[in-house]
């Protein structure tokens, strides 16, 4: 018999229910992310670094891939999202993005998980043509299904942008959000942790000379 796990959202009710089962490992694979994830975000800010051009607006589209938390039971999916971003001075930018993928669980099929991300980033240029991107915020989640379930925690990216000539850059970025208070929180467990790969192209517009 193996060990319990904490449940998705079932609709058998007429409505989400949460299952009340414990996953006993989730929370430890979670919090080893987490540490990662902010141990790099520390390891890059010691990058050496040249000023950004404040004032520029970066807007894009990517695919996301979500790792979700192992209590929620859902299928890792890919799902599409945009962000736009500005640019602020000593190498600082303000971005928001907004993605929607489609995933299953055990019990209910067609969830939508919509995630969306306000974040403060640091810009560090590696290259004359690349910077990596380190950032931290604000994340809000909405799980659809017949009914809206929605939870709301901290974010961390760690990501990279490569700038083609002209206008255009590709994107390629990693984010953990933590859920404090985890819309399938249950006696035993209050949060979760959904991990996030990005992919995309994004249009950098500067309105400064």
């Amino acid at each position: 018999m193996g060990p319990p796990r904490l449940g998705v959202l079932d609709e058998r009710s007429g409505g989400p229910q949460i299952r009340r089962e414990l996953h006993p490992l989730q929370g430890a694979v979670m919090k080893v992310r987490v540490v990662v994830l902010c141990a790099g975000a520390a390891l890059l800010l010691a990058w050496p670094a040249a000023a950004q051009r404040p004032g520029t607006i970066e807007v894009g589209a990517f695919a996301r891939y979500t790792d979700f938390d192992n209590s929620l039971a859902y299928a890792n999916k890919v799902g599409i999202g945009a962000r736009i971003g500005v640019f602020l001075p000593a190498r600082f930018a303000i971005e928001g993005d907004l993605s929607r993928t489609i995933t299953d669980g055990p019990s209910v099929q067609s969830i939508h998980h919509r995630p969306l991300h306000i974040m403060l980033e640091y810009n560090v240029p590696a290259s004359a043509q690349a910077d990596i991107v380190v950032g931290g915020g604000y994340v809000h989640n909405t799980y659809n299904s017949s009914a809206d379930t929605t939870d709301s925690g901290v974010t961390g990216l760690v990501g990279l942008r490569y700038r083609f000539p002209r206008l255009f850059a590709a994107r390629l970025d990693v984010n953990e959000d933590f859920m404090w208070n985890a819309a399938n929180r249950s006696f035993r467990q209050s949060y979760n942790g959904n991990l996030g790969l990005q992919v995309g192209v994004s249009m950098l517009v500067s309105f400064m000379k």
